[in-house]
């Protein structure tokens, strides 16, 4: 019998560790694009709607990109994907100091950002925790997933001070530097691609050379209903908060630092949460808790109309950051258990680019909606609904492996 210590190497921590930061950087780099609408606004007079746009574009091609990087790593490892990711990722961060037109906009952040976010996200992650643990694989999950959540707490705040300090063109710049200079050679250096010896797949008793088609992933109604769940949950988390909570802030006068600051305390709240969310799927059963966190997260939004002084978002803050992040540990270890851990980036990567397309549909329409209505309630309420849908389709969902799904043979 396999033991938990030779399932999980002492160095799989250290990978979980390199992941935690670099998901951490990304996901607080993504987040900080809420804090350049009102700027934006007064200084190119451009409406919430057309800078909505940019933010849906780029979770669109995030999406797509993280499918694409998802598949790649499954079959030629993590650590490269990652890697490519960053550096994508820091240049075009660094390219937003030189915006001056919608279009340029719709390009660094729509495209190049994304595309570098994408495949330095969670479905690489996944690919990289599928191969380095099997027992603990949701807390594993979890852990990571909370540094997703930990970079909106660290980033967002610093960000938000560094644009009041020295504007939004310098802050950025020095962003994407840093990313570039400091995180890609830790990744490079900490980050491998499975345990020693587990080239082909043999740590668990599989013998798995490559992912399964895609084609087959779509004949099975759990695959459907992962991918339909986590639409929702891009269209209500970033949807909502990532585009759209700073300006309901600032709309209702609440200063950008202290929106920043509550969107820190969501994300450290999220961290805590995810990471928690991890340990407790593995025990409670991965469908069954994401059912209740979609619950939860129905009545947040609902809260959240409500929500127009500093008092009442801090408390949103601490609610919702119950209910963000902590979709992502049973979701990705629900993709790993159904389809095989060979298959868990090009499985997860799919499913993430639902996610990513229900976020640009609601970083879009809640801005339409704005402009149509003066308001968010609408935007929110619906939210809302979509929501409670969400934690219905999940309690639907079975945890029984795909019959064959880990018999693809090698090639």
């Amino acid at each position: 019998m396999v033991t938990d210590g030779e399932r999980e190497p002492g160095y799989a921590w250290v990978v979980v560790g390199v992941l935690f930061l670099a998901l951490g950087v990304a996901s607080g780099t993504s987040g900080s694009f809420g804090l350049l609408v009102k700027p934006w606004e007064t200084e190119f007079g451009w409406d919430r709607g057309a800078i909505s746009l940019t933010a849906a574009i780029g979770f669109v091609v995030y999406g797509l990109t993280q499918a694409l990087a998802g598949r790649w790593a499954d079959r030629i490892g993590p650590r490269a994907i990652f890697a490519a990711g960053l550096v994508i990722l820091g240049v075009g961060t660094s390219a937003i100091s030189s915006i001056v037109t919608l279009w340029q906009a719709y390009l660094v952040f729509g495209v190049l950002m994304s595309i570098g976010l994408g495949a330095a996200s969670s479905p690489t992650a996944a690919v990289a925790i599928a191969r380095w643990f099997t027992a603990r694989r949701g807390l594993a999950v979890g852990i990571v997933a909370g540094g997703s959540a930990a970079g909106y707490f660290v980033l967002l705040p610093l960000m938000a001070a560094a644009l009041q300090a020295a504007g939004w063109r310098t802050a950025f710049l020095w962003l994407g530097i840093g990313i570039v200079l400091v995180i890609v050679p830790i990744v490079l250096w900490l980050l491998r691609d499975e345990p020693p010896g587990d080239e082909h797949g043999r740590r668990d008793g599989a013998t798995i050379g490559r992912p399964l088609p895609v084609i087959q992933l779509g004949r099975h109604a759990n695959f459907w209903s992962l991918a339909g769940s986590f639409f929702i949950c891009g269209v209500t988390s970033i949807g909502v908060t990532d585009t759209h909570l700073i300006p309901h802030a600032q709309d209702h006068q609440i200063a950008a630092v202290t929106a920043a600051s509550a969107f820190g305390i969501l994300a450290l709240v999220n961290t805590i949460f995810t990471t928690l969310s991890g340990a407790v799927a593995d025990r409670l059963g991965y469908t069954r808790l994401l059912g209740w966190i979609y619950a939860g997260r129905a009545l947040t939004l609902v809260f959240l109309i409500f929500a127009r002084d500093p008092v009442s978002l801090f408390v949103f803050a601490v609610a919702f950051g119950i209910v963000d992040f902590a979709t992502m540990a049973p979701t990705i270890a629900l993709s790993t258990t159904l389809f095989g851990r060979r298959s868990a980036g090009t499985v997860f990567g799919l499913v993430a680019l639902s996610h990513q397309i229900g976020a640009a549909l609601g970083s879009y329409a809640g801005g339409v909606l704005h402009d149509l209505t003066g308001s968010y309630t609408t935007f929110f309420a619906a939210a809302a609904v979509l929501a409670a849908a969400a934690a219905g389709i999940a309690w639907t969902l079975s945890e029984t492996p795909i019959v064959g799904a880990f018999e693809v043979p090698a090639t």
